[in-house]
């Protein structure tokens, strides 16, 4: 079966001009380029003089407050600030000691009491107490060199006391900082 002559006359007859793709491609990248450089001189001649005039109002009301406060003023307030700056700095570094009483109290035998307690900054603790027996001091001895906290621990005195009739005893522990002796949060 033939085409029709109308047929055949349409596919025959060339198309019409239409833009190609390459045309919407240039619009398309002018089209961006010119949003960019809007933008670009916008803020290039509008929003940069409008923060350089704030700059200027603002140090000018920094100017305004410093001449108001007097130079005596400005220097206690410099000294206040320092004072405050150290003791931020040594609560920081202050040693909570609260914990290494709660452990000593764990730790602690119960035929054992302490009269003294000296803490040094070298992780030292040194302890002056009485015990009923010599047993109890040895004992009291064993229970601090096998907690995970006591590096060493030195026992430098044991006595008799004539008057309470109780041991006299003095310890030097050195204690593991990272266990007991942390700084204070």
């Amino acid at each position: 079966m033939a085409l029709p002559q109308q047929v055949i006359d349409r596919l025959t007859r060339e198309a019409p001009d239409t833009p190609g793709w390459s045309w919407g491609i240039i619009t398309f990248s002018g089209g961006i380029l010119l949003i960019t450089l809007v933008i670009y001189f916008g803020l290039r001649f509008g929003y940069e003089p409008y923060l350089d005039s704030q700059i200027a109002q603002t140090k000018a009301q920094v100017a305004t407050l410093a001449k108001s406060i007097s130079p005596d003023d400005q220097a206690r307030f410099t000294a206040f600030y320092s004072e405050v700056a150290n003791v931020k700095t040594a609560l920081g570094n202050h040693v909570a000691f609260s914990r290494f009483l709660s452990w000593l109290e764990k730790n602690t035998e119960a035929n054992v009491s302490y009269s003294h307690m000296v803490f040094s900054s070298g992780n030292q603790v040194v302890l002056s107490g009485s015990a009923k027996t010599e047993a109890d001091v040895n004992q009291q001895v064993a229970l601090f060199e096998a907690a995970p906290e006591v590096k060493a621990v030195n026992l430098s005195s044991v006595a008799l006391s004539a008057t309470t009739g109780a041991w006299q005893f003095e310890l030097i522990l050195t204690m593991d900082p990272s266990q007991v002796l942390r700084p204070a949060s």
